[in-house]
């Protein structure tokens, strides 16, 4: 059985050498002792979201305030291509399973989108709290997948904004829009392998409308088709950032 995964604070990580003891959050703590079942020897993988992987062992049990000794350390590199997921954030709890699907899958980060035909609307107030629980998924996906890297979760935005102020597209930099569209093109024509960030958009339930394509292709935005159905959102979005990662590494 695979050693389970703690999560550091910033503040933690920086205290992460060979021989330090380190007291887990008491969240975090409750988490390893009450819900893993972890005990007193046993072995922990701790990472913090920015490439550390340290192994430790669990010096204490305690569900308030576990500690653990470091074993051993080391950096993850940051995988390459980037991939980012600009996504119209479908309704109820679906947003919540799509962050921590992808960011389980590879994901470097999440740029939620507010389109036309979107069915979450968000104010100010929501939009902070779906922040900070979508935040909390990627950190979970962590800790679930073994990946070092944290996905980043940008604040939520309407499409017209954050399209109008993309910057020009780098060299290595691929655009690719989740199209239904008889012109799309084919996955498997598409050149990964050379591309060092790529993003994905994907609409919402009922696509996004003509202005917003229009918009997504005068920002650099390749159509492309992801094969014969139609996927719900959130498949898509896995689908995107499992095709990357076979053709892209």
């Amino acid at each position: 059985m695979s050693p389970q995964r703690a999560w550091l604070e910033p503040e933690q990580s920086k205290l992460c050498t060979t021989g330090a003891q380190i007291k887990l959050s008491p969240d975090e703590s409750a988490h390893v002792v009450r819900s893993l079942r972890a005990r007193r020897g046993d072995v922990l993988i701790l990472i913090d979201g920015e490439g550390l992987l340290a192994e430790g062992k669990l010096l204490s049990a305690d569900g308030s305030g576990a500690v653990v000794e470091v074993v051993r350390t080391r950096t993850s590199p940051r995988p390459t291509p980037e991939i980012y997921v600009a996504q119209s954030m479908p309704k109820g709890g679906t947003m919540d399973d799509l962050v921590r699907n992808i960011c389980e899958a590879g994901a470097t980060g999440v740029i939620p989108l507010e389109t036309a035909r979107c069915e979450l609307k968000l104010d100010e107030d929501r939009a902070r709290t779906k922040l900070h629980r979508w935040h909390q998924q990627a950190v979970e996906a962590c800790k679930q997948s073994g990946n070092p890297w944290l996905s980043l979760i940008s604040p939520p935005r309407h499409f017209s904004v954050w399209i109008e102020n993309l910057p020009q597209r780098t060299p290595g930099e691929l655009r690719l829009l989740g199209s239904l569209g008889l012109d799309a093109s084919v996955v498997r024509d598409i050149d990964f392998k050379t591309a060092n960030k790529i993003t994905w958009l994907i609409g919402p339930e009922g696509d996004l409308t003509p202005a917003e394509q229009e918009a997504s292709r005068v920002a650099g935005f390749i159509p492309v088709s992801l094969g014969p159905t139609v996927l719900r959102a959130e498949n898509a979005a896995l689908a995107c950032v499992a095709i990357t990662n076979a053709l892209a590494r």
